[in-house]
């Protein structure tokens, strides 16, 4: 069977969107000739813009659109004529979108108490993936359910010239070379997934005094992420170069490419330095490395070795505070990061 016009809808995070992008590779592979588009949540669409096998990007408005907005999109999906939807969120709102575009074929994954409403916007559903499974395989079962084995999937980022101009500008402004600093991204989406502010600081300061590296520390404008950047700064005895809140995630991406090393936690920045090729440091509390650790060979994830992880919590006993991060010492990451190599420089 051959199609000519293909919709993924993947209406969740960041960094789920761009761990989705081994699928759009291996649709390429597997039907050259098709168009493929992608359907993304509002604010996630830089994830995978710019990707050249990539023909279109829809982007759905967070809920809340009035109809006025949301009708002309729907008619703008039906009109669009796909013959193969495949939905990778497991959500009911891109099983709407799947079964108002028509499609002939139309592929999602059936969980739980969804599995009857899903069975009317589907053509063909899906059992769950088995739970202990990297995310990247998760959404390559739907293409595997379809007889398509990718080879060698491997996550993907691009980003305009211009977007590599800003960045070489701004190494050249703070004096960086290639491969001579690191990226640290402290913060995450949620407050439970991050690690404290004395911990950042310790590593900083044996980055730069002991190791001779540079230290960039990025993050969004979000008021916590704020707020745990200035509490590192406070801490720390050596000074990096600040960039939080100044770079959108294409130069975020083309950044990470130039740094030695990734630094942080489970996040979207994260899953930008497995796609652009830099070796990460990734520390993992409540979520699941087996589901969410960087995806590829060279990068280190460190964690507590306790029996309740991963938990998938919001903090113990839903107190926003995971111990299993607040309790990793410097020393115990540094002690790892030291048998890694501190990026095999």
């Amino acid at each position: 069977m051959s199609f000519n016009r293909i919709l993924v809808i993947k209406l969740k995070q960041p960094g789920d969107v761009l761990v989705s992008s081994p699928v759009l590779a291996a649709l390429k592979e597997a039907w050259p000739q098709a168009l493929v588009s992608y359907l993304v949540p509002q604010g996630t669409e830089e994830m995978i813009t710019d990707h050249p096998l990539l023909d279109r990007v829809y982007v759905a408005e967070r809920r809340g659109a009035t109809w006025s907005r949301t009708f002309p999109f729907l008619r703008e999906l039906r009109r669009a004529r796909f013959d193969l939807v495949l939905e990778l969120s497991g959500g009911d709102r891109g099983a709407f979108y799947a079964r108002i575009t028509g499609a002939k074929e139309r592929l999602g994954f059936g969980y739980g108490g969804r599995a009857f409403w899903h069975s009317f916007c589907f053509t063909r559903l899906l059992p769950p993936p088995p739970l202990r499974m990297h995310l990247v395989e998760h959404n390559l079962e739907i293409l595997r359910a379809m007889g398509i084995e990718p080879r060698t999937p491997r996550l993907q980022f691009f980003w305009k010239p211009e977007v590599e101009t800003r960045v070489q500008e701004l190494l050249a402004s703070h004096s960086l070379s290639p491969k001579k600093f690191v990226v640290m991204h402290p913060g995450a989406g949620w407050r439970f997934k991050c690690w404290t502010p004395e911990g950042y600081a310790r590593i900083i300061e044996v980055l730069q005094k002991t190791k001779n590296l540079k230290v960039v520390l990025t993050g969004s404008k979000a008021p916590h992420e704020q707020e745990l950047v200035a509490a590192i700064l406070q801490e720390s005895r050596a000074t990096p170069i600040n960039l939080v809140g100044r770079l959108t995630l294409k130069e975020l991406g083309a950044l990470i490419a130039q740094a030695l090393f990734f630094f942080g936690v489970d996040s979207a920045p994260m899953h930008l330095a497995a796609a652009v090729g830099t070796p990460a440091v990734a520390l993992f509390g409540p979520s699941g490395d087996f589901n969410w650790g960087p995806w590829g060979e060279g990068h280190l994830v460190i964690k507590k070795d306790w029996d309740c992880l991963p938990c998938g919590q919001d903090g113990c006993e839903g107190s926003k505070v995971s111990r299993c991060l607040v309790e990793l010492s410097p020393e115990e990451v540094l002690e790892k990061m030291e048998m890694w190599g501190f990026g095999h420089e």
